[in-house]
């Protein structure tokens, strides 16, 4: 049974190096501001969000750092800005619905992090998603911004027709160079990929962005020539 909020706000809170498990939690309609979860560059500290399910909810300068996610639902979310995800690891997380701008990095913190400390967490998230059968689900995500990083491909369960996937071994052929992808940043991110050493990226062209048809034209291009995966 889980315990329910409904049209609360929940400000300023902030989740630090406590190894604390947040499960059976479902939030209606909640406003979160300024809260940050799983603060940590330990692994044995991160926490575990678990079983949890928010509708309708929207989210200001909030940020989740290098939590576990499991068995959670997110049914429509309002972003004022960029909720960004850093080094979390998912397992059955289903985004659904209007979402706003997302982000999710391998990083666990954009500048703290020593490599050793970044080392760590790479290893233990890798070592995850050996036991996952899917990870994310977005296939009926309509986003303003879906950007997903080292997040294994075969994990997430997609829309073929807007969210396709880029390997590293096609993406290295070069062929995407040759395209017209002016109106699009899918240079860039594949660029950005490639970079990062990943072995595979889905690029998302969302639904709700203004350019949502340039986007959706790139990814028909980068699928013709040979570059994405045909699904």
């Amino acid at each position: 049974m889980r315990k329910i909020f409904d049209r609360q706000d929940l400000i300023d809170f902030v989740d630090r190096n406590s190894s604390r498990i947040y499960s059976d939690l479902e939030f209606r309609h909640c406003r979160f501001e300024s809260c940050d979860i799983s603060i940590t560059r330990n692994p044995i500290k991160r926490s575990i969000i678990r079983n949890m399910a928010f509708h309708g909810c929207e989210t200001r300068g909030c940020s989740i750092k290098p939590a576990i996610i499991e068995d959670v639902l997110v049914s429509s979310l309002k972003t004022h800005n960029l909720l960004q995800i850093w080094g979390a690891v998912f397992k059955h997380v289903k985004l659904e619905g209007n979402i706003g701008r997302i982000m999710i990095s391998p990083l666990i913190t954009p500048t703290l992090a020593s490599s050793k400390e970044q080392s760590a967490f790479d290893q233990v998230n890798d070592n995850y998603y050996q036991t996952v059968d899917w990870a994310l689900d977005i296939s009926e995500g309509r986003f303003i911004e879906c950007d997903v990083r080292r997040v294994p491909a075969h994990l997430i369960r997609r829309d073929p027709e807007t969210q396709v996937v880029v390997t590293r071994a096609k993406a290295l052929l070069g062929e995407w160079k040759e395209l017209d992808l002016s109106k699009t940043y899918w240079r860039g991110w594949i660029e950005l990929f490639l970079r990062e050493g990943d072995p595979d990226v889905v690029l998302v062209a969302p639904k709700r962005h203004p350019k949502f048809d340039d986007w959706l034209d790139g990814l028909k291009m980068l699928r013709d020539a040979g570059v994405a995966e045909p699904d």
